[in-house]
């Protein structure tokens, strides 16, 4: 039998320690995971996991670069080159509704919230892997659209808010405060309706709008 390469098994038991440690603050809050517990479900040792992470806000920071995967990448992972600009703001519109208004990254929001005072590096950590990293992204797809003629932005950055902003401002407030709990149904209607605000806003040459999304 073959043995297992030392590094993947290193992965494979990183990964674990990842997945167990992410229900735990979600189930138990970042003050209330405790690394006991979170050994007793994983049955490693406090060794392994400082190896791994430092220490608890290492860990955490891990956990947020994991969740936040889905979010941030997804400029690189959408596939936009080819897309008129209004199907290209509809598909982020739709992938950011449904990822930001998500039951886990709310939770792993409002942990967040509850501990940056306390712990200010994991709210730096938080933004930088994702609404930040998210927003510079998105800023730069709107300069390469500015720049073959299809959007007139001459301020990225604040176009970017407005987007953002109109899309998630409300319904992520209602759901982060427990106003509502329900999954936003209309996905694509919120989304088609912030597209056409947002080209309303910032133009569009004629002939580049083209509807697929609506």
């Amino acid at each position: 039998m073959s043995k297992v390469p030392v590094r993947a098994a290193s992965d494979t038991k990183r990964r674990h320690i990842l997945a167990v440690a992410t229900e735990l603050f979600l189930e138990r809050g970042f003050s209330g995971a405790s690394t006991t517990e979170l050994l007793r479900r994983t049955g490693g040792s406090k060794t392994t996991i400082y190896a791994y992470f430092g220490d608890k806000a290492g860990l955490f920071t891990a956990v947020i670069d994991e969740m936040l995967l889905d979010s941030v990448s997804l400029l690189k992972s959408l596939d936009l080159a080819e897309l008129p600009i209004r199907d290209a703001l509809v598909k982020v519109a739709r992938q950011y509704l449904k990822v930001v208004l998500s039951p886990r990254y709310l939770g792993l929001m409002r942990i967040v919230v509850a501990e940056v005072n306390r712990f200010p590096a994991i709210g730096e950590a938080f933004y930088a892997r994702g609404p930040g990293l998210s927003y510079a992204r998105f800023s730069s797809f709107l300069d390469e659209r500015t720049a073959i003629g299809e959007l007139v932005v001459s301020d990225p950055s604040r176009a970017t808010d407005l987007f953002f902003g109109t899309l998630l401002h409300r319904e992520l407030l209602e759901r982060l405060y427990g106003v509502k709990s329900a999954p936003l149904r209309n996905v694509s209607a919120v989304a088609s309706a912030v597209a056409d605000e947002f080209i309303e806003r910032y133009g569009v040459k004629p002939g580049a709008l083209r509807s697929g999304d609506g």
